[in-house]
């Protein structure tokens, strides 16, 4: 680069000397400098621009190298040592009608929990909750540093936890005229999560050829419909892995710097042995046997601007095009069952009888593009899952009047599934409206249920029958493999249908044409209509088994429904946000005959620092 400096200062002292000279003569004709010998020096000059700019650039680019890509991103260690970043989150819920009036499906199950008290005649519930979440940042050096996500009363429900002075069959005050109070135990078999919960812990270090990556931390990748952080402040989901990794420096190839992330994850340690002396709990616990261990060995590599980048090519009415690709291999070769019910507690002798030879591995391919200019945005992302589970287990009671854990080999099963979504946005009003469409699917098969609860059987341990709305994705006569591919739960299809009733979009593909309007600075209108389709008839609740001595069976139907969106938010300048959203259901023929809409009504409150 100094060489390049230097070149810059000489095109430009040439020129400058050349217009000094140019002053001092008497005659202009005798002073004006040759045509040609112009244009070399503007030649020069503009060569030396550009090849500093490019150097510059790329010492850019080296320095932000080490920023995975969407995922533990490095954003540059500040001067202070620490950094106190998290939001306090209340929020309410009104669900309206969620079980869509089906009853029960035909493994007879409500499509949404309904009512304790007169089911049959009552659809509405209501709650609130909330969030106090802390991810503090320790910068232990300009290279060094350590982060971290505690949350405190994470999706606690406004009215649990009530105290024994007040709320016991015993005490001599009546609740209704002198309130609750509070009261957090650990033991308290009303509480389903403990009141803090520690979830993630990780280090970044900075060295000369990368970013060194270590602990327990957030994944993410793409548009987030394989791996997501969950990290906005309406999330309820988001991936932790315990994970090592080393964000390489950019790589010129013909296609522009790529980096380069090499990954471990250790996905399960399977059993663990306590320190003998002392038991669980005390000491250092280890792994008890290798064999069963779960790993994943994976690489992103992604060509990505940074966000300074993005915003001056686009601010110059450049184009950007960013792209990467995400491998991972998945492989576990044995397995406990009875470890993953009874934990410390379980008895495992040693004996080839006692545990299943999973022989499970697994590739997925996770592809990423995204083109924009200054008004349009076109993303899209592919994922596709290979694999093969040798040993498919499951561990349960042997029927609901004997506990005892049975464990039932159920054979080989092959992964075979797929997903993709296209997303593309237009500023039809720059600052102010924005439009867009998008559109996704996940694969599927026949069976019944679309496999977002695949432990869901029928009350006699059978495989539920056509008509139920969850259920496993294997085991009928023919069927070996899984093939529904899940969206994970934090990337958000709607309000009502996938969010809620059925989970996870899956087996089904969706169609959302969506605007945002930016009415006032901090106020801006969100709207969406969003038509859902199953992949497969026979996965809906309108399909129906095979009966004997009857000829016309119901095969079912495709269609799932079509929604209505809005959402309005307010987001001030120092740290208070404000949000409200609305969502109706219409359901079609997949989902059964004779059903009602459904509402839901949503509003958040946070204070973001």
């Amino acid at each position: 680069m100094i060489r390049r400096l230097a070149a810059l200062a000489a095109a430009l002292l040439l020129a400058s000397a050349a217009r000094a000279q140019e002053e001092k003569k008497a005659e202009p004709a005798a002073t004006e400098l040759d045509p040609k010998t112009k244009a070399a020096i503007a030649r020069e000059v503009e060569k030396a621009k550009e090849q500093l700019r490019d150097e510059v650039r790329a010492e850019i680019q080296g320095a932000q190298s080490a920023a995975e890509f969407l995922g533990a991103v490095a954003e540059g260690p500040k001067l202070e040592f620490l950094e106190l970043d998290g939001y306090l989150r209340m929020r309410g819920s009104l669900l309206v009608g969620l079980d869509l009036g089906a009853g029960v499906d035909e493994n007879g199950y409500y499509y949404f929990p309904k009512p304790i008290i007169d089911p049959a005649n009552r659809d509405t519930l209501n709650t609130a909750n909330m969030r106090f979440r802390l991810a503090p940042t320790l910068n232990v050096s300009e290279h060094v540093r350590v982060r971290s996500q505690l949350d405190v009363f994470d999706n606690y429900a406004y009215g649990s936890s009530t105290s024994a002075a007040f709320d016991a069959t015993y005490s001599p005050y009546p609740v209704p005229f002198y309130g609750s109070s509070r009261l957090v135990s650990s033991d308290d078999a009303r509480l389903d999560r403990d009141p803090i919960t520690p979830k993630r812990a990780w280090a970044e270090i900075q060295t000369p050829v990368g970013l060194l990556s270590f602990g327990r931390m957030p994944s993410a990748w793409g548009l987030g419909i394989l791996t997501h952080a969950g990290e906005g402040i309406d999330d309820d989901f988001g991936d932790t892995v315990d994970r090592l990794q080393f964000a390489l420096p950019p790589v010129q190839t013909p296609v522009g710097a790529i980096n380069f992330v090499p990954i471990l994850d250790f996905d399960d340690e399977g059993v663990l042995r306590s320190d003998p002396r002392y038991g669980p709990g005390l000491g250092q616990p280890f792994d008890a046997d290798s064999a069963d261990d779960a790993r994943t060995y994976a690489l992103k590599a992604a060509r990505l601007d940074t966000d300074d980048e993005l915003r001056r090519k686009l601010d110059a009415g450049n184009r950007s095009f960013n792209f990467g690709g995400y491998y991972s291999y998945r492989t576990q070769r044995n397995h406990f069952p009875e470890w993953l019910e009874e934990g410390y507690g379980a008895s495992i002798p040693s004996g080839d009888s006692l545990y299943g030879r999973r022989r499970t591995y697994g590739h997925v391919l996770d592809l990423w593009a995204r083109w924009m200019t200054a008004r349009l945005r076109i993303e899209a992302e592919a994922v596709g899952v290979y694999g093969h589970i040798g040993n498919a287990f499951t561990v349960g009671a042997v029927s609901a009047t004997d506990p005892t854990l049975e464990v039932k080999n159920l054979g080989r099963v092959l992964l075979r599934q797929w997903g993709g979504t296209l997303l593309g946005e237009y500023k039809a009003m720059p600052n102010k409206l924005v439009l867009g469409v998008e559109v996704g699917a996940a694969s599927g098969d026949d069976a019944p249920g679309f496999g977002n609860i695949p432990t869901r059987l029928a009350a006699d341990g059978s495989l539920p029958p056509r008509g139920s709305l969850e259920g496993p994705q294997f085991g009928l006569p023919g069927d070996e493999d899984i093939r529904n591919f899940r969206f994970n739960p934090a990337y958000r299809v709607d309000l009502v249908l996938w969010r809620y009733i059925i989970g996870q979009l899956t087996d089904a593909w969706y169609l959302k044409p969506k605007l945002r309007w930016d009415i006032l600075p901090g106020l801006a209108f969100d709207a969406a209509v969003v038509y859902s389709q199953a992949l497969y008839a026979g996965s809906t609740p309108s399909a129906k088994d095979l009966i004997v001595d009857v000829q016309a069976a119901a095969p079912g139907k495709k269609a799932l429904g079509i929604e209505a969106d809005t959402k309005l938010t307010y987001t001030s300048g120092d740290g208070f946000q404000l949000w409200a959203e609305w969502g109706v259901l219409q359901p079609l023929g997949g989902m059964g005959s004779d059903l009602s809409r459904a509402h839901v009504l949503n509003v958040g409150l946070a204070a973001k620092f």
